[in-house]
């Protein structure tokens, strides 16, 4: 894809930046290729370091190239990119929903894990945090209930075992009234908990009719990057999942990040055709 050029007066910082991401566009600056020093950018430009330090900085942003202290910049090697590790496919909704009416032992044997990545559990490490919060403004609007009222908030964290990188990540919430009849439901002991949120919310007669999903764009905190192992640049994919009952309640509301740079989103539309 040809990248683009700065458009109207282009200040001198824009020009090498321009001129620098073209290169790399070109293959001419391989992934993983150191670029010029800062001094032989100073020379080719006729600018002080300042300058082209800002070109180096707008390049940053951009998740095109790395820097570390001391050395020059490299053109960022991008990571293996895979599918959206939560699927948003009809069919993978309705296997994890029918799962909750299996057995415990067949829903012990097939984790999120399985599903989501097709890795094996010994191979992870999971982790659940249970807290109880107050809805705020945009929770309380997305389950339909006044600002303040009791939710569970539960963190949900899987690392890889070998290299301890994060691979899955989510927040998840759901009101406190609609659970609290089953107790072993607020206790994150209880987790990982065999066939999962779709179980859980099974124990207290709700079956979950249709998941509504969204997906923006954020930029990551500095401990989000550090846990993912990603370059500065990088924005982070947000899933919110919706669960909506059969009494058309949103049940539960569930955040879930992804690096942009190593997510690919899949999803097709069957059309009728015309007779």
């Amino acid at each position: 894809m040809e990248p683009d050029r700065t458009l109207g007066t282009v200040p001198l910082h824009d020009q090498i930046a321009d001129d620098l991401r073209a290169r790399i566009a070109s293959g001419e600056y391989a992934p993983g290729q150191s670029l010029p020093s800062v001094r032989q950018l100073q020379e080719r430009w006729g600018c002080a370091d300042g300058t082209v330090r800002e070109a180096i900085a707008i390049l940053l942003g951009e998740g095109r190239i790395t820097s570390s202290r001391g050395a020059r910049a490299r053109v960022r090697i991008p990571p293996t990119r895979s599918e959206l590790a939560i699927s948003i496919s009809p069919e993978a909704a309705q296997t994890q929903k029918d799962l909750a009416l299996q057995s415990e032992e067949e829903r012990a044997a097939t984790g999120a894990v399985e599903l989501a990545l097709g890795m094996p559990i010994n191979q992870t490490r999971f982790t659940a945090t249970y807290s109880r919060v107050q809805a705020d403004q945009e929770l309380a609007t997305e389950f339909d209930v006044k600002v303040g009222t009791e939710l569970l908030r539960r963190s949900y964290r899987t690392v890889n075992r070998d290299g301890g990188r994060l691979i899955l990540s989510s927040v998840s919430h759901v009101p406190v009234s609609l659970v609290e009849q089953n107790p072993e439901l607020l206790d994150e002991k209880n987790e990982p908990w065999p066939g999962g949120h779709w179980h859980q919310l099974h124990t207290v007669g709700i079956e979950i009719d249709r998941l509504d999903n969204s997906i923006i764009a954020l930029q990551p905190t500095t401990r989000q990057r550090q846990d993912w192992g990603m370059d500065p640049g990088v924005p982070l994919l947000c899933l919110r999942s919706r669960s909506v009952d059969t009494l058309g309640r949103v049940v539960e509301v569930a955040d879930s990040t992804y690096p942009a740079d190593r997510t690919a989103i899949r999803y097709s539309h069957q059309l009728k055709r015309w007779e």
